[in-house]
């Protein structure tokens, strides 16, 4: 191909392209693809690209075209086009479609002519012949074929001319004119030495060994088929090792070497199978079966028949493969001695040879026919005319005239038709293609505003303890330990570096520029010195880590800082999401050449459905989203996995554990001359700070209060803050202690639990946290009739518009983005407060027998519309106290008391006491019966006790109510 062969030589000096490297060559591409900022030359080197990966993987072709097509849209390149119609085209070639095929070439060549590329012509001329060729049309296909040579000749374009001389030799070989085929076959190969071309060479040598295989000359088809393989395997042409390895067992059953074709045979079957190739494969089965059936093995030769015929069956496969499968089944059964089934096989065969024998001699008598007939109209057709002649001249040409005119109008009327069907298919396409791609960028984007929220939170919590108090620290207000909180900003300073210094890595990774800096050392203390390292994270988290490693020494060559942050990175995983009293196993072994590690924990696990983007840069899983981090751990560890020439594995089962499997490259030989350093004194391993979460404190508990002191609503506040880390809590702790009491919760989960058994006056809380993140933290709260009334303090990272708006709409009363000061902290929370303080007199109101002023339908509000209609129902019963209000609200003692003195200022008891005398009061004024009958209604047991109340709640006696 034209454009990939001035690619080859521009591409040879820009990065140095050896000529036995197919991978290197296709990473070169990849690198000038990522490096190039003018769109034509770019969809030139993807154009390349996908020639070089389609020779191995023709599958791909397809998704290439839609790719180069997407860039073509957006940089106008007309040339691209040709490009989609060329791929699309041999993409229809391998799955045997080529009508369709016939059609993307054709465009192809209209494309080239309408934008005067003489250059590209003669490639879509070549196609244009394969396509016919396909179509069993070979004098078209020759046509086409030289066509292509001439000009491709004028051009010196001979690597391409090489090509389509090996076409028509397959073309005369197939119609068996074998020494023709020879010849220019010969011809083809003497080209391509010329250039020097050698990966090539494969085909010319393959196409010589079929054909001289045709001829009966084995001898000399093996050694051309011999040559053959080994320029394949040499430049990893699965495809063509394929073809000649069948070839050559072909030709020795035909030989009579049946016992040596076996060997050639099951190559080729192994070469179509890691290609996927179910049409190819179905060959080497077929000459499999044959081969054993010849050899006196016939059950084997009936094993691999059954197979291929299976696969030709499955997919609906045509050509000759039921005359052939059918001759072998024949074959096999013989062999058997199973004349019966034998004799059914031959029947098919022959009839199928038969057939296809007649549908041959038919389709030749029909064309004899047709142009018999053909002639014979013409005759009767000039005789006709020539009859009109005689007659008036007048009438001829009305009569011609009128045709013409119809036949002007038909034409116009069908090409309009046509056109206007095109044009809206085109636009249908178009508007498909756009709605994928924007549809396409929406999830990226989605994805990209994640992660950098993601970062954004990783960044901004560590900021928090080194911003907050450091202005406490200048502005002379701060109160608590320098020493610790110099350690505390030390060690989120540090956090902060090993951050930013992943995103470098993964940058460099990116571009190209993070190589490999190996050296001789002993993997195996390493390895324990970096396990060793995380010994005292096991110990506090109580975690039982085992190490399996070799007993001696692993002598290999491996990069110290890449290794180190691959297995850091993976360890650090497996203590985030494994619980206290869980196990972690760290395995090695190793031959010098290649290095196997495991690390597996019986933690979390990870849903199988997010297995498959698990190391995705921007994409992060719910398994991560219960724990701290940004997400960037697993994908840096697979880039520097790979660089270092390895692969790495994940099986979890979710509730069960997760288990990594990486293999690295650490022998010499893999490692390039200028990546060899000398081995340095190994130094102390110090896991990084961002992948070792920080020493975790366990959230200070609150010891339990007397009843008495549980029942008495005057005290400090008590709040609860819920945060993940320990060191942003314990800062929030020092600020707020003095004037109030602290409750504290390591995440949503634990916070809602000790909220709805404290009941505390405020809650402070993180937006992102393990286990229950601060949104469906608040959700809950606010969805339980014991903790609806709390006021909630939301602090984030993540302080985008939609952030606010979600905690707002689930009921957060205030927001605080990190860094926050801590002197805004303070006024915020004494602000709520004092304001929840104002809404008690409201609600007080709502427990008397007075008409509220306001109906609100708050969740607190009905609560309270609860209390009263319990309180009311049950006014008479003197018994009825706080236990069985209780019960009546679904509420202990304790947290009824915490939410009515919340609420209204009163303890439960006084809220009964109160409504019992607000009742009494509208029966004294009604004059419903007498002070002591009163009293008794209202619950009350004794008349002394009713009066000394009744004088404390209204400042008056019961007999002095109608006398004011």
């Amino acid at each position: 191909m034209k454009l990939r062969i001035a690619l080859l030589c521009v591409l040879t000096l820009a990065v140095g392209l050896t000529s036995h490297a197919q991978k290197g060559y296709i990473d070169s591409l990849r690198t000038v693809f990522q490096n190039e900022k003018d769109p034509a030359k770019k969809i030139d080197v993807f154009y390349a690209i996908a020639f070089e990966v389609a020779l191995d993987n023709p599958a791909l072709q397809f998704a290439y075209a839609d790719s180069i097509a997407a860039l073509a849209k957006k940089s106008g390149y007309r040339k691209a086009d040709a490009m989609v119609h060329y791929l699309r085209g041999h993409g229809y070639l391998d799955e045997q479609k080529p009508d369709l095929a016939l059609e993307e070439f054709r465009e192809e060549w209209r494309i080239y002519k309408e934008i005067g590329d003489k250059k590209e012509e003669p490639t879509a001329l070549g196609n244009l012949a394969q396509a016919w060729s396909d179509l069993n049309n070979p004098d078209s296909a020759v046509v086409y074929y030289f066509a292509s040579i001439k000009l491709d000749e004028e051009l010196g374009n001979l690597l391409d001319a090489s090509i389509d001389y090996n076409n028509i030799g397959n073309l005369y070989s197939d119609d068996g004119a074998y020494d023709k085929a020879i010849e220019l076959f010969e011809k083809s190969l003497n080209i391509r030495k010329q250039l020097g071309v050698e990966k090539r060479y494969v085909q010319c040598y393959h196409n010589l060994a079929v054909a001289y295989g045709r001829k009966k000359d084995f001898a000399k088809a093996e050694e051309y088929a011999r040559i053959g393989l080994e320029y394949a395997v040499k430049y990893e042409n699965t495809a063509y090792a394929g073809f000649i390895t069948n070839s050559m067992g072909n030709d020795l059953n035909a030989e009579g070497r049946s016992r040596e074709a076996i060997p050639w045979l099951e190559q080729a079957y192994g070469h179509f199978s890691a290609l996927g190739h179910k049409y190819y494969q179905a060959y080497p089965l077929y000459n499999l079966s044959i081969a054993y059936t010849q050899i006196g093995q016939p059950a084997r030769g009936l094993e691999y028949a059954r197979k291929g015929y299976g696969i030709v069956e499955e997919n609906n496969f045509g050509g000759d493969f039921h005359e052939l499968y059918f001759k072998a089944f024949a074959l096999a059964y013989e062999g058997l001695n199973d004349y019966r089934q034998a004799f059914e096989w031959y029947r098919k065969y022959v009839t199928l040879a038969d057939s296809v024998f007649k549908s041959d001699n038919a389709r030749k008598v029909a064309d004899v026919e047709a142009r018999y007939e053909n002639q014979k109209k013409e005759a009767q057709l000039a005789k006709q005319e020539l009859d009109l002649a005689r007659q008036a001249s007048q009438k001829r040409i009305i009569l011609i005239s009128g045709i013409a005119l119809v036949l002007a109008l038909a034409g116009l009327f069908q090409y309009v038709r046509t056109r206007q069907r095109g044009k809206q298919k085109e636009a249908e396409l178009k508007a498909q293609l756009e709605h994928a791609e924007a549809e396409k960028l929406r999830e990226l984007n989605e994805v990209k505003s994640t992660f950098f929220a993601n970062i954004s939170h990783e960044f901004r919590t560590p900021l928090t303890l080194i911003i907050s108090p450091l202005e406490q620290i200048i502005g002379g207000s701060f109160k608590g330990d320098l020493q610790k909180y110099y350690r505390i900003m030390l060690r989120n300073g540090r956090r902060l570096l090993d951050l930013v210094n992943q995103l470098l890595d993964l940058s460099r990774l990116e571009s190209g520029k993070l190589g490999l800096q190996a050296s001789e050392g002993d993997l195996t203390a390493f390895v324990s010195a970096i396990a060793g390292s995380f010994e005292s994270l096991a110990v506090r988290q109580q975690i039982d880590m085992q190490l399996h490693l070799p007993p001696e020494p692993l002598r290999c060559h491996f990069d110290r800082d890449k290794v180190e942050k691959i297995i850091v990175n993976l360890m650090s995983n497996a203590f985030k999401f494994t619980g206290e009293n869980g196990k972690i196993l760290v395995a090695l072994k190793g031959d010098g050449q290649s290095a196997e590690l495991r690390i597996t924990d019986t933690g979390m696990g990870i849903p199988a459905d997010q297995m498959e983007r698990l190391f995705d840069r921007f994409y992060r899983s719910t398994a991560s989203e219960l724990q701290a981090g940004s997400g960037l751990g697993l994908a840096l560890t697979k880039e520097l996995v790979e660089i270092h020439g390895g692969s790495i594995q994940v099986d979890s089962k979710e509730g069960k554990g997760t288990s990594f499997l990486l293999t690295l490259a650490t022998g010499r030989s893999f490692f390039k001359p200028d990546e060899i350093v000398e081995p340095t004194p190994d130094k102390e391993i110090i896991p990084s700070a961002a992948a070792i979460p920080p020493p975790q404190k366990k959230a200070a508990k609150t010891k339990e209060t007397a009843v008495t002191e549980a029942l008495t609503p005057v005290g400090k506040p008590l709040i609860l803050i819920a945060e993940d880390n320990a060191d942003v809590r314990t800062y929030i702790r020092e600020q707020l202690e003095g004037p109030y009491r602290i409750l504290e919760a390591e995440n949503g989960r634990d916070g809602l639990a000790k909220a709805i058994d404290q009941t505390p006056d405020l809650i402070i809380t993180d937006i992102m946290m393990p286990e229950m993140d601060g949104i469906e933290f608040c959700k809950q709260l606010k969805a339980n009739e014991k903790s609806s009334h709390i006021p909630i303090v939301m602090l984030t990272a993540r302080a985008d518009r939609d952030d606010k708006l979600e905690g707002l709409q689930t009921g957060a009363d205030d927001f605080l983005a990190k860094p926050f000061d801590a002197r805004e902290l303070q006024v915020r929370v004494s602000n709520l407060l004092t304001q929840r303080k104002k809404l008690q007199e409201h609600y007080r109101r709502s427990l008397t027998f007075a008409t509220a002023e306001v109906e609100a339908e708050s969740m607190d509000s009905t609560f309270l519309h609860r209390v009263r209609e319990a309180i009311e129902s049950n006014l008479e019963d003197e018994g009825f106290s706080v236990v069985e209000l209780g019960q009546q609200i679904g509420m202990s003692r304790s947290q009824l008391h915490r939410k009515l003195s919340a609420l209204t200022g009163f303890s439960p008891n006084e809220v009964i006491r109160n409504m019992r005398l607000e009742r009494a009061k509208q029966l004294l004024e009604k004059k419903a019966g007498n002070a002591a009958e009163i009293a008794y209604r209202c619950g009350f047991s004794s008349p002394t006790y009713f009066t000394k109340c009744f004088k404390e709640y209204f400042g008056m006696l019961p007999s002095e109510v109608n006398l004011v």
